[in-house]
């Protein structure tokens, strides 16, 4: 470990750091704060060349229930393969009591956007849709639905819809489904032969909203979404036009999101306990959403801060991570913060990142290069540091990153590796403070 500055402090900075430096250290109990430190010969040090490891894993899957939106669609990316996402949709139904002299007109399903898009809209998108013919139920011992999530379909299609995506103009797209699909089901209702939710979902176990693989664009409904059926009641003079809805169940609908992993660097990330350096990636590291792919943060030597004379505490520590310059654009956009999780040394999450009052936390961008196209994300993982240092199976914790709404979108990111560029690399600096007794 080298240490980059090391000074004495005044008086008054002395008391004015007592109020940020929180007591983890050899003696966390006897650690003095406040006005004691005063009296002592206390250093602070800036330390930026303490290990970092950074590498890239895959979950096995991840949970994708109660998520807001649900996500379909396909695209190419060329660091990330083959992106492609399809809904599984339970449907409810409150109306069984329809006029005598309803007529079936037609059926549709109505995805209602919720703005998020990405990659390319541009190019026509094609969306097919398919019966489920399986219960819509979480499976074995599961309590969740996952992005690997599957129900068995009927491979007629029963609609399909070319069409050019505009998820900021238009609040909603229409995909007319089969008649004959709508007329069955409409004229059971009407015969009364389906006259309650049971009875229902035992016919009509679901659909499935499907992309077609050369689609250029992952898109994000709204589980407000439906299926309409138009009907008409005749009067003696005209007939009114009317509707009912088949309204989608939140709880039973998922999107299931999967990737075409093949001549990536990501190919043999066959399990989650593989992990692939960024020494082997050309010195960076990834994470995409929705897919499971995520960086992981190791910092394997922590305890050498003993090795600092006295008795110290962390007073600050944060890791700075660097999106590789050009590898996001227009189309393939970042957020303004990360997700952070602790995880052990199988990748099975322990808890978020959170400060020490429980608070969670993001990294969040503190340096925007417009010029060079580079984005710097700080994650203060001071409370983390702490923990590691106090915890007798430190070396099972670790952290991994996240995109943002990890569950619900598939933005990806490219950072820098531990072994960049200086000035880009991912690295973790920490302000220590020690005192002589």
């Amino acid at each position: 470990m080298t240490i980059k500055q090391t000074f004495t402090l005044p008086i008054l900075t002395i008391i004015l750091l007592c109020f940020c430096v929180a007591a983890c250290s050899k003696d966390e109990e006897n650690f003095p704060v406040g006005e004691d430190w005063i009296n002592l010969d206390t250093n602070v040090y800036f330390i930026d060349t303490l290990t970092l490891n950074t590498s890239t894993f895959k979950f096995d899957s991840i949970i994708v229930s109660g998520t807001e939106r649900l996500l379909v669609g396909a695209y190419n990316d060329p660091v990330f393969g083959t992106v492609k996402s399809k809904s599984y949709i339970q449907l409810d139904n409150t109306e069984y009591s329809l006029d005598s002299d309803a007529v079936y007109d037609s059926i549709a399903v109505i995805l209602k956007y919720d703005d998020y898009f990405y990659n390319d809209t541009i190019p026509q998108q094609t969306f097919n849709i398919y019966k489920v013919t399986e219960d819509i139920e979480y499976q074995e011992d599961a309590e969740s639905y996952y992005n690997t999530s599957t129900f068995k379909i009927d491979s007629t299609i029963l609609g399909t819809k070319t069409f050019i995506a505009k998820p900021k103009k238009e609040d909603s797209l229409h995909i007319r489904i089969s008649d004959n699909f709508g007329k069955e089901l409409f004229d059971q209702i009407l015969n009364n032969t389906i006259n309650n939710s049971d009875d229902f979902q035992q016919a009509y176990k679901g659909i499935l909203i499907d992309a077609d693989i050369n689609n250029s664009a992952m898109l994000g409904f709204l589980k407000s979404s439906v299926v309409r059926v138009y009907y008409t009641v005749d009067e003696e003079l005209d007939a009114d036009e009317s509707a009912f809805d088949l309204t989608f169940n939140s709880t039973n609908s998922f999107h299931n999101v999967s990737s075409n992993k093949t001549g990536t660097a990501f190919e043999n990330l066959t399990n989650q306990t593989t992990y692939l350096e960024s020494s082997k990636t050309n010195e960076n590291t990834f994470t995409q959403g929705g897919t499971g792919i995520a960086t992981r943060i190791d910092i394997p030597n922590l305890e050498t801060l003993y090795d600092i004379p006295g008795t110290g505490a962390i007073a600050n520590a944060n890791i700075k991570l660097s999106i590789k310059q050009n590898s996001n654009t227009k189309n393939l956009y970042t957020t303004d913060s990360l997700s952070v999780y602790i995880i052990d040394k199988k990748a099975n999450l322990i808890s978020t990142l959170t400060d020490s009052q429980g608070a969670t936390v993001l990294g969040t961008i503190i340096d925007e290069d417009t010029e060079f196209n580079i984005t710097t994300y700080n994650i203060p993982v001071k409370y983390f540091l702490n923990l590691k240092l106090t915890n007798n199976n430190s070396d099972n914790l670790f952290l991994a990153v996240y995109p943002k709404d990890f569950t619900q979108s598939v933005n990806r990111y490219v950072f820098y590796g531990n072994n960049s560029t200086d000035n880009l690399k991912s690295k973790l600096e920490i302000t220590y403070a020690s005192y002589d007794e």
